[in-house]
């Protein structure tokens, strides 16, 4: 591998990739962790150990659901134990009261990530990843990676997709040889570092940034005895087909869950949007100039927006929904919203994937870590932080996802149709091919 000073990525790590879809950017990246108890981002040891949640979440095991394509049905579990977890309740742990906040989320980042991740590990830890990504084995994961990257690639007009991987080893521990061959068949770049220097945490955000035209700049705080990080980049740029004329942005009151707060709405009459008026909601969707499209879906009446994505079942659907065309007479509040969610150890449990954090499969990172036979490994950290603002050009987003790994000892036309989203509403941005790249939720455009 590569000294990371002075480092330029493989001809597979960094090919520029065009994607209709909206002005976005989601990265992902998973860290590995030695004996250190420190988890990067901020984390502490005793919250590793755990398992990176709080201990009042509780949150039950989900029904997964599967249908002909794997990313929408990885999409809709992932969103569901998301949207319905610990990270997505604004009542600081409080465990009597459940409190809905903005939230955003990527699947495809996760998804990317937690290719590197099944790739590295075996046994029942992989089986359990397997089942959750809609695949039988790992070869099959492998074919899954490489057709969402090339699906990626297949983009249209001035629109902009950027895929990048990476894997950094830490001073005293070694990937495998076939661990590393396939991440490099997947297209990342491999070197070598020093964790827990500001010289590594540097390196590091610094390509991070560099794949992501610097939209994203994390913050990265390495540790000693950290073994290893894997980074999955994703950036993404277009803008609406039909462009908003900020002149015709009209102020008004949007009903938030606590009160009634005033938001800058961008206004069009557009012909060729599609609409549906279903029994709980009415949903429209919006395209963009490369072929993307962005959904947004409003609860009726007398129903709370998280009562619509209680199940895989239920967000699969909202995903999938079929529409008619018609012309819609949009009202879209301008947004900017962050999110940071780093406990998704919950999420992902509650999907079924438990061994990755278990100790009881010592070797289960064996495909990976040549150190000590790859024993002894188990995940103690995901999380995720993204951001997302939405006005008259398009919609702009960044996500970071990390995943730490620590040693066991340590855990037709019609009239237009008014589709004012003045209360709390549901969003997700779709890519050309159907890959679902962000689902969020929005209860107060207000708030930054």
């Amino acid at each position: 591998m590569r000294k990371a000073t002075g480092w330029k990525r493989t001809k597979a790590a960094g090919a520029a990739i065009v994607l209709a879809c909206t002005a976005a950017l989601a990265s992902a990246s998973l860290v590995i962790a030695g004996c250190s108890p420190a988890i990067t981002n901020g984390s502490s040891g005793s919250e590793a150990a755990a398992g990176g949640s709080p201990s009042n979440t509780g949150l039950a095991t989900l029904e997964l659901v599967h249908s002909d394509d794997a990313l929408l049905s990885f999409a809709a579990n992932s969103a569901t134990a998301v949207l319905n977890g610990p990270d997505a309740d604004g009542s600081n742990g409080d465990p009597e009261s459940f409190a809905e906040k903005n939230l955003c989320f990527s699947p495809v980042s996760l998804y990317l990530a937690c290719t590197l991740l099944g790739e590295g590990t075996q046994g029942v830890a992989q089986d359990q990843l397997l089942r959750l990504m809609g695949v039988e084995d790992a070869d099959a994961l492998k074919a899954s990676a490489e057709e969402v990257r090339t699906q990626l690639e297949q983009t249209y007009g001035d629109a902009i997709v950027k895929v990048a991987d990476s894997i950094w080893a830490g001073k005293g521990y070694e990937f495998t040889d076939s661990f590393q061959r396939d991440a490099e068949a997947l297209g990342a770049g491999a070197f070598d570092v020093e964790f827990g220097t500001d010289e590594a945490d540097r390196q590091i955000s610094s390509w991070i940034s560099d794949q992501t035209e610097g939209l994203l700049k994390p913050k990265i705080s390495t540790e000693l005895g950290q073994a290893a990080m894997l980074i999955n980049t994703i950036y993404f740029k277009d803008a609406w087909a039909s462009q908003f004329d900020q002149a015709n942005n009209e102020v008004g009151p949007f009903s938030a869950p606590a009160n009634s707060v005033q938001v800058n709405y961008l206004r069009q009459e557009i012909a060729d949007s599609a609409y549906v008026a279903a029994d709980r909601y009415t949903a429209a969707r919006l395209s963009f100039s490369g072929g993307s499209t962005m959904t947004f879906v409003r609860p009726n009446d007398g129903v709370i927006l998280h009562e619509l994505f209680g199940s895989s079942q239920e967000v699969q659907d909202l995903l999938g929904v079929e529409m008619e065309p018609a012309t819609v007479d949009w009202w879209i509040p301008k947004f900017s919203t962050d999110s940071s969610m780093p406990h998704l150890v919950e999420s992902l449990k509650a999907l079924g994937v438990k061994n990755v954090f278990s100790p009881e499969e010592a070797d289960a990172f064996a495909p990976m870590m040549a150190t000590d036979g790859g024993k002894g490994f188990a995940v103690g950290e995901v999380r995720q932080d993204t951001h997302l603002a939405l006005d008259e050009n398009g919609v702009e987003a960044a996500a970071y996802t990390s995943i730490g790994i620590m040693k066991t000892a340590l855990m037709p036309e019609t009239d237009p149709v008014k589709f004012k989203l003045d209360r709390s509403f549901l969003y997700y941005v779709t890519s050309p091919d159907g890959v679902v790249l962000f689902v969020g939720t929005m209860y107060n455009p207000a708030l930054d």
